[in-house]
């Protein structure tokens, strides 16, 4: 084995440029399917980090539409939460959720947004933080105080100079004007569904229907789950819900973050198998590559396998001198193939600004089946080389 591995590399040193192009196929290979799967594994990371943010233990209920006209829509209202809360099991609670078009202004400043009138504990079913004060309370919410709660991004807008926290605004709606208190502000959050949290202000549900506009009506529900685990089970207890209460599926969306979330990873990964399937091919392309470079090596170095042969080396002594160079070539393929693949996925996640994850798994499955490729498409080229008579090897120019 020593001898074969001198050989090779004799041979490696002899042939620097038909080496390096043998290589070509297999970094390609490598390379496409450690890049491709490292970003999946990143990218699926990152989503299950974001969704991990959003609430996955509440759900979301929307007024349906029935084209057909075999039912009726939902009418979202407080009535219909209290009934949800007494006949669905799993159900903790149900927060109302509407939008109001507001003008904001402090002192200067003043910016248009979107105010969400909200229940007490919206932010906590909802996977919000605050950054700066606190939320709502139930005594702002029953006492119907002027508490606003504000997004990172509106709040320095407003108060650019300092800490909006107790601070007074004052908040136009349509024709009704009202002067809030600045309770709190939300950390940073990407948007979900209605809410874009770092440009909205948010206000109690019953301040908003009774002071700003009379008979306001939820645009959706938030029922929150008893437990994470159950949240499918609650999902799908209040579709049957739906169903029995207005006799169509099509009267409430129902929507449940974690269901969706699972649905997404899911076909993600699909993606990444599928990507990683097509790049994989490549590494079929190397192993033709390696075996036609080995053949015309076998064809030169017909002299030199006569001569070995006549010293009195065996057939299995020339299977493995051919043997150990194409693993050798398709194995430091397979390296270069890593680094490169790492590197590529690295960049691309670097600009995407998502955590890198490497899959390591597959890395190793990768550089397996280099080492893989090398055997296979370099056997039939050794074999040969070893069933070549010497005589007629010595012969050859």
């Amino acid at each position: 084995m020593i001898e074969s591995l001198r050989l090779a590399a004799e041979s490696f040193r002899s042939n620097k440029l038909r080496s390096a192009l043998s290589l070509v196929g297999i970094v390609i290979g490598v390379a496409s399917v450690v890049t491709v799967t490292s970003i999946a594994e990143s990218g699926t990371a990152y989503l299950k980090e974001q969704l991990e943010a959003f609430a996955l233990d509440a759900i979301q209920i929307y007024p349906g539409w029935d084209p057909a006209g075999a039912g009726r829509s939902v009418e979202l209202d407080a009535a219909l939460g209290a009934d949800i809360l007494r006949k669905v099991p799993g159900a903790k609670a149900v927060l109302p959720r509407a939008s109001l078009p507001g003008e904001l202004r402090s002192g200067r400043n003043s910016a248009s947004a979107q105010v969400g009138a909200v229940g007490a504990p919206y932010f906590a079913a909802m996977g919000a933080s605050l950054e700066l004060g606190r939320g709502f309370t139930a005594e702002d919410e029953y006492g119907r105080r002027p508490a606003i709660v504000l997004g990172s991004e509106l709040a320095r807008e407003l108060f650019p100079e300092g800490s909006p926290v107790g601070r007074d605004l004052l908040l136009r709606s349509g024709e009704v004007a009202s002067r809030f208190e600045v309770v709190g502000v939300l950390a940073p959050k990407g948007g979900f569904f209605m809410d874009d949290w770092n440009r909205m202000a948010y206000i109690t549900f019953a301040y908003a229907s009774e002071r700003i506009s009379g008979g306001l009506r939820p645009e959706a529900l938030t029922v929150v789950a008893s437990s994470r685990e159950g949240v499918l089970a609650l999902g799908a207890a209040l579709e049957r819900y739906f169903l029995e209460l207005t006799g169509s599926p099509e009267a409430a969306n129902v929507i449940t973050p974690k269901e969706w979330a699972e649905s997404d990873m899911k076909m993600t990964r699909t993606i990444s198998l599928i990507l990683s399937g097509i790049a994989a091919i490549s590494l079929l392309v190397g192993g033709i590559g390696i075996m036609n470079i080995m053949l015309v090596s076998v064809a030169e170095r017909k002299r030199e396998i006569g001569i070995r042969k006549a010293l009195g080396a065996t057939p299995r002594h020339i299977r493995s001198q051919f043997l150990v160079e194409a693993c050798l070539l398709t194995l430091a393929g397979g390296g270069l193939g890593l680094g490169a693949g790492f590197a590529a996925a690295w960049a691309a996640v670097a600009a995407f600004k998502w955590a890198f994850v490497a899959s390591l798994g597959t890395a190793a499955l990768a550089f397996a089946v280099s080492a893989a490729t090398g055997v296979f498409f370099g056997l039939y080229p050794a074999l040969r080389a070893a069933r070549l008579d010497p005589v007629e090897a010595l012969a050859s120019e």
